[in-house]
């Protein structure tokens, strides 16, 4: 069949190497069937999906996305292909919030808004989910939202361990000699109980290939529309909403979009940013990589060792890519080869028999036997936006930070920007709260979009530093330098001092995990910033200052049963107050202000003989508040608002403090 799309850089790039496609063959899952009001909610489109063109791939497609492409839809009608304009003949599709992008930032909106009821349309003219593992690190900020979205025992199946990504090596060949190695991800013996008091959730290695259809079948199964092989056009704005014009890249029919709101998920290349002008502050282009998706296995080479970077220096074997690094896939036969491409070596162009050779040299052995999937070049960026949003569209993801992928911070940044969104746009569109709100998104998160673009390229530059300690700095006779560094006091000591700062891509705990917001949607108590005792960028510190996430303690029940972590009883597309003893007044103040202002508060009692136990006194030395004081948790798991104590009027004080993140105070 016809492609009608012009070639992708992906298309192009597999003209360039002959026998390596790019993008996978089309795999035209969800079509949406119908849709009708839902009887209990009041929504629309609850699941009414089928299966359109290339029946036999969709149906794979929906297999993997967890749905049956045979089956009848609710009507008892068939699920059968329709055209784009599917509404009953209408030239317009209409919904609450519309989506581009179906990577993690888009997926992970999709989601998180029909979670909260609300009806949205996701696309991407891609072909399918991701068909390349590009972002994996998945670290315990971002389990903790997959957590509250019902989703982690179904993540951390799909999922690597963090004791399969046990270390970063550094070596000759991967057969040969081992230069240096370190340990990553909480794996260091003396960070792993950092990592496992801060959070319920482990950190893993989930490959985006895996992550997004997780992601996007929930959100249909929700209700959310899933369209692939369809592109944004253009866009306009007004007063009451955004319309837009897609196009089907299979009908090349054209249709317009009303939404409320629209979300710019759409990636480093992103229209949307474009069309809105947002200004990018920062460099492109500052290196060129290769990844190859291969099919190899290499368990005989690392099974003793396990690892999730295998860093190989060869200068004096590939002046086009004398740094290859392993990344582990799927454990321990699907790998990416990253091949790092010297700016003196220009823009190569390599064949699929230039990377065979390349991945052998790598490894050590003339005759391995392997089976190349993909091969993409990307560059190096240092860039983020100016500001998120341009009155009815956010923009997220890589549309807004765009960095390499040192500190695995891509994937977990996307999801994040839409958990925060998510609640928001929520309450605005149920008319619970004033579009003001929205302001919050962009001064919460562009700091955060700021912070970890500059981490990631720091991180590039200590990578950079290993590498010339270790002679990949020279050509020729590189072998001496690399000796050097090994038979001296001093190279010694510079490439142990140059190991250690490593720790700031490996053990980041406080980059993930540190994020405090100041902003509209949180409510200041007057008390003065604690700062942080150790390095923020190393370590997490709880707190529960408003703008912090909400700490991790393990909370027990009257009846016998599993722990549970605070993270468990807050969340869940609500606010949750907290308090202790002494605190039944705020039971009372909570139900009353929810009554008022039409948002659920849901009130929890920590102590002994309460709602939940404090089991190892943890939440007593986290909360910085008396038993009798209170702690509001937005539906983000971030602290919005606290009282020291209970005051003489809690009413008033929980009241004030809601019409204050709501952005109501004014209308009052």
């Amino acid at each position: 069949m016809h492609d009608p799309r012009p070639a992708t850089p992906a298309n192009s790039w597999s003209r360039l190497t002959p026998g390596i496609t790019a993008r996978v063959a089309p795999l035209h899952a969800i079509r949406p069937f119908r849709r009708r009001p839902d009887a209990q909610s009041g929504a629309t489109m609850r699941g009414q999906y089928g299966v359109g063109r290339h029946s036999l791939q969709q149906r794979a497609r929906a297999r993997m996305l967890g749905y049956d492409a045979t089956r009848t839809c609710r009507s008892g009608r068939s699920c059968a292909s329709t055209p784009m304009n599917w509404e009953m003949g209408s030239d317009m599709i209409e919904t609450d919030v519309l989506i581009v992008g179906t990577g993690p930032a888009g997926a992970a909106s999709s989601l998180f808004l029909s979670k909260h009821g609300i009806s949205n349309m996701a696309i991407s003219r891609g072909r399918s989910t991701a068909n390349t593992p590009r972002a994996h690190i998945t670290n315990q900020r971002t389990m903790e939202a997959l957590r509250d979205a019902g989703l982690e025992k179904q993540c951390m199946a799909l999922a690597s361990p963090g004791t399969d990504i046990e270390h970063h090596f550094w070596l000759r060949s991967l057969g040969g000699e081992e230069l240096a190695r370190t340990y990553a991800w909480g794996n260091d013996p003396s960070r792993k109980s950092d990592y496992e008091s801060a959070s319920p959730c482990s950190l893993c290695d989930l490959p985006q290939t895996q992550m997004e259809p997780i992601l996007l079948a929930e959100a249909a199964r929700l209700g959310s529309q899933i369209r692939f092989d369809t592109e944004l056009l253009s866009f306009e704005q007004d007063d009451a909403g955004v319309t837009a014009i897609i196009r089907d890249l299979l009908t090349n029919e054209t249709i317009q979009v009303r939404a409320k709101y629209m979300i710019g998920a759409d990636g480093a290349r992103s229209r949307v940013v474009e069309q809105l002008g947002i200004p990018l502050v920062g460099q492109h282009g500052l290196g060129n990589i290769f990844n190859v998706l291969v099919d190899v296995d290499l368990s005989d080479y690392v099974t003793h060792r396990r690892g999730i970077f295998y860093q190989i220096i060869q200068p004096d074997v590939s002046a086009w890519s004398p740094i290859g690094l392993f990344r582990m896939v799927r454990p321990w036969d699907q790998w990416i080869a990253v091949l790092v491409v010297p700016e003196a070596a220009g823009t190569p162009t390599p064949t699929t028999q230039d990377f065979e050779k390349r991945i052998r040299e790598l490894v050590g052995d003339p005759h391995l036997s392997m089976k190349i999937i993909s091969a993409s070049m990307w560059t190096i960026n240092d860039v983020v936006a100016e500001h998120y949003a341009v009155g009815r569209v956010m923009c997220m993801g890589d549309a807004v930070h765009r960095h390499p992928p040192a500190n695995g911070l891509g994937s977990n940044t996307c999801i994040q920007d839409a958990f925060n969104l998510s609640w928001k746009l929520a309450l605005v569109l149920q008319g619970k709260a004033h579009p003001k709100l929205l302001d919050s998104f962009n001064a919460e998160r562009q700091p955060v979009g700021h912070q970890i673009v500059k981490r990631a390229n720091k991180s590039m530059m200590l990578n950079g530093t290993v590498w010339d300690l270790l002679g990949a700095g020279t050509r020729g006779g590189s072998t001496e330098p690399r000796r050097s560094v090994f038979e001296t006091r001093e190279g010694r000591a510079a490439l142990r001092q140059a190991l250690d700062t490593m720790k700031y891509e490996q053990h980041a705990h406080g980059v993930e995990m540190n994020r405090r917001y100041a902003s509209g949607a949180v409510v200041e108590d007057g008390t003065p910033d604690p700062g942080f005792e150790r390095d923020p960028e190393l370590y997490y510190q709880p707190s529960t200052r408003p703008g912090s996430p909400l700490p991790h303690a393990w909370l027990g029940t009257r009846q016998p049963g599993p722990r549970i972590s605070t993270l468990d009883v807050a969340g869940k597309q609500r606010f949750v107050l907290f308090t202790g003893h002494g605190g039944e007044p705020w039971r009372e103040a909570a139900r009353t202000v929810s009554e008022r202002t039409g948002v659920d508060i849901k009130i929890v009692m920590i102590g002994a003989s309460l709602d939940y136990e404090d089991l190892y006194g943890t939440w007593q030395s986290l909360s910085e508040i008396e038993e009798d004081g209170c702690i509001l948790v937005r539906p983000d798991l971030y602290i919005g608002w606290r009282s020291a104590t209970l005051p003489a009027e809690p009413l008033r004080a929980l009241d004030s403090a809601m019409m204050q993140i709501l952005e109501l105070t004014s209308a009052r």
